[in-house]
């Protein structure tokens, strides 16, 4: 890994997700390979990598979990571009205002 003191690991958003922090000195093999996407059929244990002389994988059950969090993901980004398609662009901020920048929880009161 770069060094705490690099510029890429000063950049505001960095500092405030503290990454540089928690994957300092981690397999950055392991990182690549659980920010892929998991594959629709899994039959077997994934192997994301090794550290430490561990090997690290991900079992199918999990790949499962993941894609369906993945589908619920896509339809909510979906819904909420739907929404916008139908709300005229002259309206959101009177409707942003009406629901305090919180449009979920004003839902569920």
């Amino acid at each position: 890994m770069m060094s705490s003191s690099s510029t890429s690991e000063t950049t505001p958003w960095l500092q405030h997700t503290r990454w540089a922090e928690l994957f300092r000195n981690r397999s950055l093999e392991i990182i690549v390979a659980t920010a892929k996407l998991p594959a629709s059929q899994w039959s077997r244990r994934y192997l994301l990598g090794q550290w430490q002389g561990l090997y690290i994988g991900s079992s199918a059950e999990t790949e499962a979990q993941l894609q369906v969090i993945l589908r619920g993901l896509d339809l909510m980004f979906d819904r909420a571009r739907a929404t916008l398609d139908r709300t005229p662009y002259i309206q959101r901020p009177k409707q942003l205002n009406q629901l305090n920048g919180r449009p979920i929880l004003s839902e569920l009161a």
